[in-house]
């Protein structure tokens, strides 16, 4: 039964991309031999206009033309009121195309042809206005059949990584690479499908402590230091403050591909300073460091990162302003919170509090700022420059300038 459905499917697309082509080949066959037409018609005028340029006798131009040409019936002159002045030859009975110029003093000439398009014209120009609208049709049928192939991979990709998932592979991820710039719906398809194995990878790793093996009653793990151990966390939210502006302003295809260059390029640096993607949501980048694997100096690392970040987006901004484009803004909010690990599994519980706490300080903060909190100013206090800024109850930190080759990401 699948097979048959996939039979009809197939027929059904190539019934439909046949149709296209024949429209296709229709229209333009039609445009094209109406503009062999205008053509002809626009060279016929030009060479009587020229006829009558100067001061000619029009009774004896136009007995030239109608002795010199056979496909002319008749030559008339009618004056700037419409009434007939001179008149030579007959198209009586015949059928006729008129041309009709101006002359120099505003007079109108009109020329009568009784075969202004001879059958053996008539067959090349269809002939060949055929031939550019086949080759047109062909074109886009074979861009048609480009775009379907591309799309078919990309869901032939997502099939795929979903069948390792539902083997328990959780380690499967869906990169968005050039082939997927066009293709917005499938950038938003494979970002969702990633942060959904993110969250499934991390439930099974939880599951696995708690619950030991089959059959087993379940484990109740103790949060007391016997089983548990406290680390700090580094949360670091990177935000384009104006993105929904930008979403609803942007042409489609050309929001879609700046999204995915920055992505890609802020990915890289939070990965060269060892920080982990925790998420690539609409306007955010959320990534922490200090997790799950210890590291040396994770506060500054991460305010490293933040630093070159906005300097890539102050970069795409500033070719943004050079293209016409809606100018962007970033800015970024760093927390570091005492996060308790499970010590076999290497597990943290309670991410999500400094994850929230850091994306409060992003949003608030000031356009193009790297805010901190005050735990993070107290651990790298002696390797930045900053200025303090009360908020509410709280005293947060915008980072000014960090000290050069503090961290090495070699």
């Amino acid at each position: 039964m699948p097979y048959g459905k996939s039979a009809i499917s197939g027929t059904k697309s190539l019934i439909l991309l046949a149709s296209i082509l024949v429209i296709v080949v229709i229209v333009v066959s039609l445009l094209n031999f109406y503009l062999y037409r205008s053509r002809l018609e626009k060279f016929e005028a030009e060479k009587i206009e020229n006829l009558f340029e100067g001061e000619v006798d029009f009774a004896e131009v136009a007995k030239n033309i109608l002795n010199g040409r056979a496909d002319v019936a008749y030559v008339k002159l009618v004056d700037e009121s419409g009434v007939l002045e001179e008149s030579f030859g007959n198209g009586d009975g015949i059928e006729i195309e008129e041309i009709t110029v101006v002359a120099p003093d505003n007079k109108t000439i009109t020329v009568g042809f009784k075969t202004f398009l001879d059958q053996g014209f008539i067959i090349y120009t269809s002939v060949l206005s055929i031939l550019v609208g086949s080759v047109v049709g062909g074109i886009l049928l074979l861009i048609l059949i480009k775009s379907s192939s591309d799309e078919n991979i990309s869901l032939e990709r997502l099939i795929s990584a979903l069948r390792r998932v539902s083997n328990k592979d959780f380690s499967t991820r869906l990169e968005i690479d050039e082939s997927l710039q066009d293709d917005v719906t499938m950038i938003r398809v494979y970002d969702n499908f990633n942060q959904m194995v993110n969250r499934l990878q991390m439930r099974g790793k939880v599951q696995e402590v708690e619950e030991p093996g089959n059959f087993q009653p379940k484990v109740v793990v103790s949060e007391d230091e016997e089983t548990s151990k406290l680390r700090g966390v580094t949360a670091f939210v990177t935000k384009i403050s104006n993105f929904n502006d930008l979403s609803a302003k942007d042409d489609t295809v050309g929001f879609a591909t700046f999204l995915t260059e920055y992505r890609k390029k802020a990915s890289t640096i939070i990965s060269d300073y060892n920080g982990t993607i925790e998420a690539l949501l609409q306007e955010e980048i959320v990534a922490l460091f200090n997790a799950p694997d210890e590291q040396d100096k994770p506060e500054l690392r991460a305010v490293c990162a933040a630093v070159e970040v906005l300097q890539v987006l102050a970069s795409m901004n500033k070719q943004r302003k050079h293209d016409g484009k809606e100018a962007i803004g970033g800015k970024i909010g760093i927390v570091v919170k005492p996060i308790r690990f499970y010590i076999k599994s290497g597990i943290p519980r309670g991410v999500k509090d400094v994850i929230t706490e850091a994306r409060d300080i992003s949003t608030n903060a000031g356009l193009w700022k790297i805010m901190v909190s005050e735990g993070i100013y107290e651990i790298i206090r002696d390797h930045v420059e900053v200025k303090g800024i009360s908020e509410g109850d709280k005293l947060l930190y915008s980072i000014v300038s960090v000290e050069e080759g503090i961290v090495n990401i070699g």
